[in-house]
C-alpha cells in the first residue's frame, strides 16, 4: 500500500530523497572529487621541509589536518552510527570508479577478486606498511598511501563491470573495514520480503544497485553503501531505524564467519592498536636499544601487539563461549563497537598530535578523551556480548571482564603527546 510522503517516517523520506535527487547528489560527488584531488596532489608537488613556512607549507598542513584529523575520524564515526553513507554519496573513489565503469571495457569480474576476505586482508597489509613507514605523515606519503588506492579504483572501473562499483564491492581495503563497522549502525535499508513478492504488476525495473547487491535478500549493512537508489522499490525497501548493534546481536549462524571473526580480533583490535601506538610503545624502544635497525623495529612494533593483543582477545572469546566455536565467532562481532571506537580514538589522537605540533596544549585532554570514548564503547560491546550469551552469569561475567580489560589497554596505551 502506498503512503502519503508526509506520513512516512523521516528515515524513509530521506531515503526517497536520495533516490529522487540523483543530479544534485552527482554534483555534490564531483565537488568532493575536485576538492579531494586538489588537497591530495597540490601539497605533494612542493618541498616539505622545516624551512618552508609559506602558503604551500600551510596548504600541506591543512591537507594533513583534513585527511587524518577531520575526514578519517569523521568517516569512522559516521559509518559506525549511521552506515556507509560516505561510501555511497561522497567517497571520491566510489564516484571515480563508477564513472570509469560506465565508460570502460565492462569486463567480467574474475573469481579471485570475489574472495570475501580480500578487502580486509589488503587493509591489514596496507596498514602495516603505511604506519611502519609513516607514509601518512607527509604530503607525499599521503599522496602515495591514499592516491594509490584511487588509481586502483579507477583501473578497476575502467576494466571491470558495466556502470557498477566493482572496486567498492569486492576490492576496496577501507570497505573491508567499513563492512565490519557498519553493522553497528542505527540506520539500514530494511527489506519487507512479503511486500516485495506481492508487488503489483507491472513489476518495476530492477534497481541499478552500484554495489551489485541482491536487494531482495538484503539483511545486512555490510556491503550496502546507502546510496538510496533502491528506496521504496516495490514498496518493500525503506531506510529505517534499528537498535544499535541489532545486526550482530541477532546474527544468523550462516552469517557468522570465522575469517571475519579473525579480522575483528587480529586486525580491528590487535593490528590497529599496534599501528596507532607503536612509535611510543616500550617494545619499539627496546628493539631499538637491542640494536635492531629502524625499519625492522618499526614493523615488529606494529605486528607484536597485533599478535599478543589478538591472541589474548581470542582467548577471551574461547573462555566466554565455553569452547563453543560458533558462539566464540558470534561473540567476536560484539567486540566491533569497542574495536571501532578504539580506531576512532586513535584517529582523534592523531588530530591532537597535529595540534600539539602546532603549539597547542592538548596533552591533559587525552586521558579524559579516552575515557569518554571508551566507556560507552565498553558498555555497548558488553551488552551485545551478554545478549548473544543469553543466560549464564559466569560466561557473561567473564566476557564483561574481558571487554573491560581491553578498554583499559586503550585507556593506558602509550602516550603520543608530551605535556
Amino acid at each position: 500500500m502506498k503512503h502519503s510522503p508526509a506520513t512516512l517516517p523521516l528515515p524513509r523520506r530521506f531515503g526517497n530523497a536520495l533516490r529522487d535527487n540523483r543530479p544534485a547528489i552527482a554534483a555534490l560527488q564531483w565537488t568532493f572529487v575536485v576538492l579531494y584531488l586538489v588537497l591530495l596532489i597540490t601539497p605533494a608537488l612542493f618541498p616539505d621541509d622545516d624551512a618552508n613556512t609559506g602558503a604551500l607549507h600551510t596548504l600541506g598542513r591543512f591537507a594533513e589536518v583534513l585527511f587524518w584529523g577531520v575526514w578519517w575520524p569523521g568517516v569512522i564515526l559516521s559509518v559506525m552510527l549511521i552506515g556507509q553513507f560516505w561510501c555511497g554519496l561522497l567517497c571520491p573513489d566510489g564516484t571515480l570508479t563508477e564513472f570509469a565503469s560506465r565508460h570502460g571495457k565492462g569486463g567480467k569480474i574474475p573469481g579471485w577478486l570475489r574472495r570475501p576476505a580480500l578487502p580486509l586482508a589488503t587493509f591489514a597489509f596496507i596498514t602495516v606498511f603505511e604506519y611502519a613507514l609513516q607514509a601518512h605523515d607527509t604530503p607525499r606519503g599521503t599522496l602515495l598511501a591514499v592516491g594509490t588506492m584511487t588509481a586502483f579504483a579507477l583501473a578497476c572501473g575502467a576494466f571491470l563491470g558495466r556502470g557498477k562499483r566493482v572496486w567498492c564491492r569486492y576490492a576496496c581495503p577501507i570497505g573491508g573495514l567499513f563492512s565490519l563497522l557498519s553493522r553497528c549502525a542505527v540506520l539500514h535499508f530494511r527489506v519487507d520480503r512479503a511486500a516485495w513478492d506481492a508487488a503489483p504488476r507491472p513489476i518495476p525495473k530492477p534497481v541499478d544497485c552500484p554495489a551489485l547487491l541482491d536487494i531482495r535478500r538484503l539483511r545486512s549493512n555490510e556491503k550496502c553503501n546507502m546510496c538510496g537508489r533502491c528506496s521504496d522499490h516495490r514498496n518493500a525497501v525503506a531506510l529505517a531505524w534499528r537498535k544499535p548493534g541489532a545486526e550482530f546481536a541477532a546474527l544468523h549462524d550462516g552469517d557468522a564467519r570465522a575469517w571475519e571473526a579473525a579480522g575483528i580480533v587480529f586486525v580491528l583490535i590487535g593490528l590497529l592498536y599496534g599501528a596507532l601506538h607503536w612509535q611510543h610503545s616500550p617494545w619499539h624502544h627496546s628493539l631499538l636499544a637491542l640494536g635492531v635497525s629502524a625499519v625492522p623495529a618499526a614493523f615488529a612494533a606494529v605486528l607484536l601487539p597485533a599478535i599478543v593483543l589478538g591472541s589474548g582477545t581470542a582467548l577471551l572469546l574461547a573462555v566466554a563461549s565455553g569452547g563453543q566455536r560458533l558462539t566464540a565467532i558470534r561473540l567476536a562481532y560484539a567486540l566491533i563497537p569497542l574495536g571501532g571506537f578504539g580506531l576512532f580514538l586513535g584517529a582523534l589522537e592523531h588530530a591532537l598530535d597535529i595540534l600539539h605540533d602546532a603549539g597547542f596544549t592538548v596533552a591533559p585532554l587525552l586521558p579524559w578523551l579516552r575515557a569518554a570514548v571508551l566507556l560507552p564503547a565498553t558498555i555497548w560491546s558488553t551488552r551485545a556480548g551478554c545478549t548473544i550469551l543469553g543466560k549464564g552469569s559466569a560466561a557473561r561475567t567473564s566476557f564483561g571482564a574481558g571487554t573491560a580489560v581491553l578498554a583499559l589497554t586503550w585507556q593506558f596505551a602509550p602516550q603520543p603527546l608530551s605535556a
